[in-house]
């Protein structure tokens, strides 16, 4: 962060110190009684620093978000609207955000021990997830996958402590299931694959209890796609297919799109390209049909689009080398996010990357590949560092081609795929 400059995060921070009326001082007294520090931890200094851009907060964020109440959906706001971002300032989001925010928040839950809940507080805990989601659009797994175990861990106190109707019961099941899928995907883009099937099954227990089977579907889906994304994605299609089988036959054509996206995905990883032909022509059929709708489409595939299944096609074809009809899909495809969306953008320059690799395209694989590197830096996401450095790995096979050689001499070491 540029000195003096002050952040939108800085910014965040002061507003809510003066709104309770502390001075700098007060504030670090009460973030190191949180942490249980009686010397040393946090001190005045260290609050102006933040407020005025001189520092980030890093792993002092979680206590930062109990003691103020800092609002996590203006946070992402901020950083998707905020001025242009130079190497530094994308490197400083990721350090608030990102590599030591697994620090223990309490969470205050107590507050719902005993208590009559009703929608305005299922509203309330939808609403944070929301937040959540869109955060994690500009930061990356590993620093929302603890927020959204405290986000899950809310909501289940929430279903155990307090008093509600049958219905309310109903409602914060599904938001239980939703926070769980959403976690399993953070636990993912983190490198937690082992977690991010656990909670994912998780999420499927809570929509079954539920009795909804739309969610449910939509849980066994992210399985199949964490399991085609292992080292083992044998059982991928069949779980993708059982989605589909499961969904409603009326559930919206949004939702039928995420799933034959993550069929795709299976097959490519278990080698059938006719598999794939078939997901891909299905999503673009359901498109088709959520085009000539109008309904309100749940929150969890806000994200989804034709661009989007439009990647996953492409992404498909590079996995199972087929550059002739990857690089094509990739190339021509109007990115749906700008470079704020480090993490997406740079799996979208990985996989162009490779593709171009398959196809004899050095020169443009490299060019592809320094666009990944750089975008790497400004998010928390272990998943593509990986991404990331399995394809300079790839390229080191070419070190002899000057913009290769250029490439490889300025970026990190590439570390083994995961």
């Amino acid at each position: 962060m540029r000195g003096g400059q002050t952040s939108v995060i800085g910014q965040a921070i002061r507003k809510a110190r003066k709104k309770q009326n502390w001075t700098q001082k007060q504030l670090a007294d009460k973030l190191n009684d949180l942490r249980g520090y009686t010397h040393g931890g946090c001190g005045a200094n260290d609050i102006y620093r933040w407020e005025t851009g001189r520092r980030s907060p890093r792993d002092w964020l979680p206590c930062l978000v109990t003691v103020l109440g800092l609002d996590l959906g203006v946070l992402g706001r901020g950083l998707a609207e905020g001025p242009q971002q130079t190497e530094a300032d994308s490197v400083d989001r990721r350090e608030f955000m990102g590599a030591s925010i697994g620090a223990a928040v309490p969470l205050g839950s107590a507050h719902w021990d005993g208590r009559r809940v009703g929608k305005s507080d299922v509203s309330s805990l939808r609403q944070g997830l929301v937040d959540l989601r869109r955060l994690d659009d500009f930061t990356g797994g590993a620093a929302t996958y603890p927020l959204s175990v405290q986000a899950a861990r809310r909501t289940e106190r929430v279903l155990d402590r307090s008093v509600y109707t049958p219905d309310i019961g109903r409602q914060i099941l599904d938001v239980l299931a939703e926070t769980h899928q959403f976690t399993s995907w953070t636990a993912f883009d983190a490198g937690k694959l082992p977690e991010a099937r656990r909670l994912a099954q998780r999420a499927s227990a809570a929509a079954n209890q539920a009795g909804n089977r739309t969610l449910a579907a939509s849980a066994l889906s992210e399985l199949s796609y964490l399991t085609a994304s292992g080292d083992d994605p044998g059982e991928a299609v069949e779980m993708a297919r059982a989605s589909l089988t499961m969904a409603p036959a009326q559930v919206m054509p949004a939702v039928r799109v995420v799933l034959a996206d993550r069929l795709a995905w299976a097959c490519a990883r278990t080698g059938s390209p006719k598999g794939v032909e078939r997901a891909v022509g299905l999503s673009e059929d359901l498109h088709d049909q959520r085009d000539a709708r109008t309904d309100e489409e749940p929150d969890w595939v806000y994200w989804i689009n034709r661009d989007e299944s439009k990647i996953m096609e492409g992404r498909c074809w590079a996995e199972l080398r087929e550059h002739n009809r990857a690089v094509p899909v990739l190339e021509n495809i109007d990115v749906p996010y700008d470079e704020s969306h480090a993490r997406e953008v740079a799996l979208f320059q990985c996989w162009l990357s490779e593709s171009y690799l398959d196809a004899g395209e050095i020169d443009q694989a490299a060019t592809s590949a320094k666009h990944a590197v750089d975008l790497v830096k400004g998010t928390d996401s272990p998943r593509t560092d990986v991404w990331v450095s399995g394809v300079l790995r790839r390229l080191s096979d070419h070190r002899t081609v000057p913009v290769v050689r250029e490439l490889l001499e300025h970026a990190a070491p590439p570390a083994p795929r995961a």
